[in-house]
């Protein structure tokens, strides 16, 4: 009698279904932790990355605050420095104006030096008046001679060109009888002077007056 085991080859078959679809969860099972390897690297990679950026700034902020904290310092010093350029400024314009009052009253000095110079014996000026280069010049004498001696003193003295006589008139005061007489003179420019300016200074050839009444001598 002839008997199969036919439990075995079911067994077998069983088994051999078994073992195909076992074989790529073997393989799921030994890529996965390659994956998971790869995102934690990615995962550490970016926490890496933002705490380096955070930490730029962090520092960022910090030299801010620090640069912050210095021109807060600095800003009194600033302030002093401005208000010493105003001062400063403001000197050098009166320091002009000064060189310019100056250099005009040596001018003004220099020509009423000329004129007490020039002057002869009892001659005496009652007003002089400036008016850009021309000088007009008013005074008493006691005779012609004497006043023709001041034109001609006033002519070498180098500071007056074209000097002439406007006119004279006999004049009687107290008993007393003299000549009073006007001149004309034009001022000769000085050689070769830089002009002087400064910010707020009265114009040029202002008229320099002396009074009607005060004498040279």
């Amino acid at each position: 009698m002839i008997r199969v085991n036919l439990l075995k080859a079911e067994r077998k078959e069983i088994e051999t279904k078994d073992a195909g679809p076992l074989e790529p969860e073997v393989k799921v099972k030994k890529k996965r932790p390659v994956g998971n390897l790869v995102i934690f690297f990615i995962i550490l990679l970016l926490a890496a990355l933002a705490y380096m950026q955070q930490k730029a700034l962090k520092t960022e902020r910090g030299l801010l605050n620090s640069a912050l904290e210095e021109k807060r310092q600095l800003e009194p010093v600033l302030a002093k420095l401005d208000q010493v350029e105003q001062q400063k400024t403001f000197l050098q314009k009166k320091i002009g104006l000064i060189n310019l009052l100056k250099a005009r009253q040596s001018g003004a000095v220099q020509i009423l030096e000329a004129l007490s110079a020039a002057l002869p014996e009892w001659v005496w000026l009652t007003e002089a008046t400036l008016a850009r280069q021309n000088l007009q010049i008013r005074g008493r004498a006691l005779s012609n001679i004497q006043i023709s001696d001041y034109i001609r003193n006033l002519e070498k003295s180098g500071i007056f060109d074209s000097v002439g006589l406007l006119g004279s008139a006999q004049k009687n005061l107290g008993g007393n009888t003299f000549l009073e007489f006007s001149l004309s003179a034009d001022v000769a420019p000085p050689p070769a002077s830089a002009p002087i300016s400064a910010p707020g200074a009265p114009p040029p050839n202002r008229p320099v007056v002396v009074p009607k009444g005060t004498e040279i001598r």
